[in-house]
């Protein structure tokens, strides 16, 4: 095993040097940011690739790459990971990360790990297993802001930070109701051209600034009512939140053949109850029972007296019995088809869209991303369907228990967006893996319903923008651009919240630094940390917890306390720098 191991790395290892480094270990869209972003801070790095790549390497000749399997102790050895401050892990299968981290944390017990990994539950562990490592999951950093998008469109993130709710909203947009808010802070200003200015001076002429509102519970927007009305359920149905959910939902949207056979019924028995009335003489209420039980086939203890009904009475009380067998017949005929139908679909892992959905969203993929969204917007109370290509897709099972409907096809196909309701829905987020059938997708969904809010997945930021300005579609995300500054963050023990994008190629982060003894924040007035259009210090969190948020200009920082703040990329590295620790 070890000599095997020892051929996998084809690369000698990495010198010791006064300034350690950081091994990164997978060079696919998030690794490579991850590693963008620490140069940033000037960080060394070292990649570890499965395979030679020369691009890679062209776009980053100075990052030294090490080829070979991250899981093997060699791989790591020959990156220096005995010798490194730090090491992080954003390969794409969470089993082998943990493998990595588990052979890096015995080779450097010291070094900080970040471990990518979608499992929340498994990454509440990894402190207990490895006490310098933290677990994160890039579509939970990325997914809200896929929520916001599709919901709020400008912003509409909302997150917790320093035990408060944070809204962050476009006042040019503000469709009002948030309730108050005890802070306000701009943290964009939108030109008229669609470009976008972060963390600017406070500016009370300009409307068109996207803030983040300091609450103290997250608001009840519209969008809980919102997503009841588009089930058809009103104010009456509202009554009823104690009822179960899929009962509920039953109620509200019921199978048309049975409200359309309901109604038949009601007509032919009203009409037989008035024959019933003028030939025989009987009450309105004995001949309405007399027409129900005929249609039923039920007995009843009123009637008509055989030996005084004429023969039209008799023949028409023959017919009645007859469409009344009937009747019975086709009731059984519905019950059954619902029961089999549900079982198949059951079997089949599918789940029906109900067919009074509206103003819902339609998400298009179910991988880890597509999952997370989906949740949110749930979450949100605002319907979702979604559509994924794939029969075992690996939130399938997931998705269907949380009562969201998957539909199996293509989402590019018009039949399938027919299907899932895309003339009425709010907005469609497609996810997909692949980028090109994201746009296909988006481009379908337009065509069909002009004007529709779309929200699309694209892994290069560059081509990002190429596709907002050649296409028109307003919002396009990257899961890596969201993602890699927590990652690169993390590295050195900083916490990235959130990512926000502000504009079109804009982004802002909130995050937690330490201060470390013997940083340069330490013993640094408050005013120092902010630089209008960088950063802004938002709050100071002493060790016991406490927040103080706004804290006056002159207040003095000391070691050991943290700073809440929000910065675009290059102005958290520039907090990043303050903080930490002297080399």
């Amino acid at each position: 095993m070890q000599a095997a191991e020892q051929t996998t790395a084809v690369a000698s290892p990495v010198p010791m040097s006064a300034h350690r480094h950081v091994v990164v270990c997978g060079v696919d869209h998030l690794g490579e940011r991850t590693i963008e972003e620490l140069r940033l801070g000037d960080e060394t790095v070292v990649a570890v690739a499965p395979a030679p790549d020369p691009e890679f390497e062209r776009r980053h000749p100075d990052v030294r790459v090490v080829v070979g399997d991250f899981r093997h102790e060699a791989t790591l050895r020959a990156a220096g990971v005995a010798d490194a401050a730090a090491i992080v892990l954003t390969s794409g299968d969470d089993l082998a990360n943990l493998h990595a981290a588990l052979a890096a944390g015995a080779i450097n017990q010291g070094a900080r790990i970040v471990i990518r990994l979608f499992d929340d539950e498994l990454g509440q562990h990894i402190g207990v297993l490895l006490p310098r490592a933290i677990a994160l999951s890039s579509s939970a950093i990325a997914a809200p802001a896929y929520v916001a998008a599709a919901l709020d469109g400008e912003a509409g993130a909302v997150f917790e930070l320093g035990g408060r709710t944070l809204v962050t909203h476009r006042t040019a947009q503000d469709r009002g109701g948030r309730g108050s808010a005890f802070l306000t802070i701009p943290i964009g200003r939108i030109n008229p051209d669609g470009t976008a200015e972060p963390l600017p001076d406070a500016d009370p002429d300009n409307t068109d600034l996207v803030v983040v509102e300091v609450r103290d519970h997250a608001p009840d927007g519209p969008d809980a009512a919102a997503g009841r009305r588009s089930l058809g359920i009103g104010p009456r149905f509202e009554r009823l939140a104690g009822v179960p959910q899929e009962v509920r939902a039953r109620l509200a949207s019921p199978d048309r053949r049975l409200v359309r056979f309901a109604g038949t019924l009601f007509l032919i028995a009203a009409g037989s109850a008035l024959v019933f009335q003028l030939a025989a003489g009987l009450t309105p209420l004995d001949a309405f029972g007399y027409a129900v039980t005929l249609l039923t086939g039920a007995t009843s203890a009123f009637g008509i007296d055989p030996s005084r009904a004429s023969g039209v009475l008799k023949s028409y009380t023959i017919a009645l019995s007859l469409i009344g067998a009937a009747v019975v017949a086709i009731v059984y005929a519905l019950i059954t088809d619902a029961i089999i139908r549900s079982r198949l679909l059951q079997t089949l892992g599918a789940r029906a869209v109900p067919k009074t959905i509206r103003d819902h969203v339609i998400v298009c993929g179910l991988g880890s991303i597509g999952y997370r969204v989906a949740l949110g917007i749930r979450a949100r109370g605002v319907p979702v369907v979604v559509v994924e290509r794939s029969e075992d897709a690996r939130f399938g099972a997931a998705a269907r228990a949380a009562g969201i409907p998957v539909i199996q096809g293509d989402g590019r196909l018009p039949m399938v967006l027919d299907e899932v309701g895309i003339r009425s829905a709010r907005a469609i987020v497609a996810v997909t893996t692949d980028d090109l059938a994201n746009l296909t997708t988006t481009l379908n969904a337009r065509a069909v319903r002009p004007g529709l809010r779309c929200v699309v997945r694209v892994f290069d930021p560059d081509f990002a923008t190429r596709v907002r300005e050649g296409f028109a579609i307003r919002f396009t995300r990257s899961v890596t651009q969201l993602a890699a500054p927590a990652f690169a963050a993390a590295t050195i023990g900083s916490e990235v919240v959130a990512s926000v994008p502000i504009g079109d190629r804009r982004m802002v982060l909130f995050a937690r630094l330490s201060i470390a003894p013997g940083s340069r924040a330490e013993g640094v007035l408050a005013s120092v940390m902010t630089a209008a259009g960088r950063r802004r210090l938002l709050a100071i969190e002493d060790p016991d917890g406490t927040v103080r948020w706004e804290p006056p200009a002159d207040e003095v920082l000391d070691a050991g306390e943290s700073v809440l703040v929000v910065a675009t990329r290059a102005g958290l590295t520039e907090f990043i720098d303050l903080a930490r620790a002297p080399d």
